[in-house]
């Protein structure tokens, strides 16, 4: 079952990183520093991932037009001031290093719209983040975050935020202002409640709760009238609030390993509802017969 899930969320995954790279793909990607230095004001998207660098390279300041850095997977522990002289840049990708801040002078990547740290050793992020006011996808996911500024709720452009696996336990009242907010990914943290700020998240698509604490959910769940995929996997949820049928555009829902032995009344409602996932948990064999009577067009797993 579980790798179900993963492939499902694999599949969407594809589709957010199509979406957000389209506007570059008529550009070349070079992945040699020097041919791409030969080259200099044409090159806008260098990929040097996996090249065993352990510092920043000086030479990229040479390169001003650039849009895209990708420095995956490296053993780069420490951030070059030269990136903060790529005014140009849109995309940085630091995943994977042993990188421990991110250092104020961020805030001058003003055409940053993707920064991706995750799997680095990061345990904060530095109020300077919100002033990224074109940020569209921030990842942070596999860090040991415990909590994020109240500035990232300036970021009002966010689309998607990965912070799945950190040590979080609440999120900055802030967080109401990302009215963009479509993908939000909280898996692995250490939510013991729903805070209901999140209900005006109303662009939200994709809401991923898995492997926390949660013992309830709102019945204002309905004001996320967007919901495509909600997942609340592995957690402590006794009963799901009625008002989750009126969510008429989810597709994916998850319940596994909870401790649920009902659903709601209406799920007829739920004509959208193309998944549902409900292992492990104590359901008689009467509610599951209904569940599949009433939901005839879902793929339904017990």
């Amino acid at each position: 079952m579980k790798k179900l899930i993963f492939i499902l969320l694999f599949l969407n995954k594809i589709a957010i990183t199509n979406a957000q790279n389209s506007n570059l793909a008529n550009n070349l990607v070079y992945h040699n520093l020097q041919e791409a230095l030969a080259l200099n004001q044409e090159v806008k998207q260098l990929n040097l991932r996996e090249q065993n660098l352990f510092l920043i390279p000086n030479e990229l300041k040479q390169l001003q037009e650039l849009k895209f850095l990708n420095l995956m997977q490296n053993n780069i522990e420490n951030w070059n001031t030269i990136l903060f002289e790529l005014s140009e840049l849109e995309t940085l990708i630091l995943r994977q290093n042993a990188i421990k801040y991110i250092p104020k002078d961020v805030k001058n990547l003003k055409h940053l719209k993707e920064l991706d740290m995750s799997a680095c050793e990061l345990s904060n992020l530095p109020k300077e983040i919100g002033k990224l006011e074109k940020l569209e996808y921030l990842r942070l996911s596999l860090n040991n975050i415990t909590t994020l500024p109240d500035a990232v709720g300036n970021c009002k452009n966010l689309i998607g935020l990965e912070l799945d696996h950190n040590q979080l336990s609440y999120l900055p009242s802030s967080f109401s202002n990302l009215k963009k907010l479509e993908h939000l990914i909280l898996t692995g943290n250490q939510f013991y409640e729903f805070d209901k700020i999140w209900l005006r998240l109303t662009s939200l698509k994709e809401l991923n709760l898995d492997n926390n604490e949660l013992r309830s959910f709102p019945e204002e769940v309905n004001q996320l009238k967007n919901l495509e995929i909600l997942l609340l996997n592995y957690n402590e949820l006794k009963k799901i609030p009625e008002n989750i049928v009126e969510l008429n555009k989810l597709s994916l829902l998850s319940l596994a390993n909870n401790h649920l032995k009902k659903l709601p009344q209406d799920l007829s409602k739920m004509t959208n509802l193309k998944t549902l996932i409900l292992t492990n948990n104590p359901l008689p064999e009467t509610e599951k017969k209904r569940i599949k009577t009433v939901l005839p067009n879902c793929s339904i797993y017990f």
